[in-house]
C-alpha cells in the first residue's frame, strides 16, 4: 500500500530515538521489511539490550500486537516462539517491541549453508516448530503464514538450530478460518485454502511440510508460479485429491472438470498469474 511504499523509499525517517511509557529506544541499524513494514535494530534504554522494532501502519500494528499479547500466556521461550516486549504508536506507526533473535532459515541457507541442509539438522528444527503449533492450537489459533523466512534461528552460535517461529501478522482464531479466506505463501498454500474447503490448524501442517523439504532440498516442492501450476504438480506427485474434495470445495471448478485436471483454469480468479499449461501431471488433462 502506498503507506509502506513511502516507508520503503524513506528509510532515513525512522527515528533515532523511540519513547514509550517505559523506555528510550536509540536506533542502531536497518534490519529489513516485509510487505507490511519494516524491522529495525535499536538498542534499549537504559537496559543496553538489544531488540528488534518492528514498525507498521497503525491499524496492522495494533492487530499484530494484539495477537502476540495473547501468545504471551503459552511461555513463549517453552514453546519456540516470539517473545514481546513491548508496542506503542509512534506518530502514525505501530511500534512492536520484540526480542532480537539471529537470523530467519531462508537467509541462513542462502548465505551462510548454501546447500541443503541434513537430516540431523531438519530434525530439531521441526520438533521445536510441532511445538509451537500445539501451543497455538491450544489457544484456538494458526498461524496461517509458515515459511522458511518465519522460522527464526536464535542463536546460532551459541544454541545451533533452535529456534522460534515469528510473524503473527496474519495469525488468527481457528473459528476465524472461512472457506473463502485468502490465506498462506503460494508454495506453502493447503490444498484446502486453494479449492475452497474448510479450514482448521491443519493448513499450517502443511505449510510445515513444504518448509521442511525446501530445507531437505533447497528449492520449493511445489512450484511458486500460479495456483494452477501448484496444483498441478501436487496431483503429478500425489495423485488426484478424493471425491469428497473435488465435491466440496468452492474453487475445485477452476482446476478440474470431474476428477480430470483443466488444460487451464476455465475461470482464471484474480489472484492467478499469467502460466504455461502443466506437462506431465499424472492425470488426465482436458483438451480445451
Amino acid at each position: 500500500n502506498s503507506f509502506n511504499e513511502f516507508l520503503k523509499g524513506c528509510r532515513f525517517l525512522y527515528p533515532t530515538l523511540l519513547t514509550s511509557n517505559e523506555h528510550i529506544y536509540r536506533k542502531i541499524r536497518f534490519l529489513g521489511e516485509g510487505a507490511f513494514g519494516a524491522v529495525i535494530l535499536y538498542r534499549q534504554c537504559p537496559t543496553f539490550n538489544h531488540v528488534a522494532v518492528k514498525m507498521l501502519a497503525r491499524n496492522y500494528g495494533i492487530k499484530e500486537s494484539m495477537m502476540l499479547e495473547k501468545i504471551q500466556c503459552a511461555d513463549p521461550d517453552k514453546n519456540n516462539l516470539l517473545k514481546l516486549v513491548e508496542h506503542f504508536s509512534f506518530g502514525v506507526q505501530h511500534c512492536i517491541v520484540l526480542e532480537k533473535l539471529d537470523q530467519d532459515v531462508l537467509h541462513f541457507m542462502a548465505h551462510e549453508n548454501q546447500k541443503p541442509m541434513e537430516v540431523s539438522e531438519i530434525r530439531p528444527i521441526a520438533q521445536q516448530i510441532l511445538v509451537a503449533l500445539n501451543a497455538l492450537k491450544s489457544m484456538g489459533l494458526a498461524h496461517t503464514d509458515i515459511k522458511p523466512n518465519n522460522l527464526m534461528l536464535v542463536n546460532h552460535a551459541t544454541h545451533p538450530f533452535k529456534v522460534k517461529l515469528i510473524d503473527f501478522g496474519l495469525a488468527r482464531n481457528i473459528s476465524d478460518l472461512k472457506r473463502t479466506s485468502e490465506i498462506q505463501a503460494l508454495g506453502y498454500r493447503a490444498p484446502e485454502a486453494v479449492f475452497g474447503l474448510p479450514m482448521n490448524e491443519s493448513v499450517d501442517m502443511w505449510s510445515l511440510g513444504c518448509c521442511l523439504a525446501f530445507m531437505y532440498f533447497y528449492k520449493n516442492l511445489y512450484p511458486r508460479t500460479s495456483e494452477y501450476e501448484y496444483i498441478a504438480t501436487i496431483v503429478r506427485l500425489q495423485g488426484t485429491p478424493p471425491d469428497n474434495v473435488l465435491q466440496e470445495g468452492l474453487r475445485v471448478h477452476y482446476f478440474f472438470q470431474g476428477q480430470q485436471l483443466q488444460q487451464q483454469p476455465l475461470t482464471k480468479p484474480a489472484s492467478l498469474e499469467e502460466k504455461t499449461p502443466s506437462r506431465n501431471t499424472g492425470a488426465k488433462i482436458i483438451r480445451c
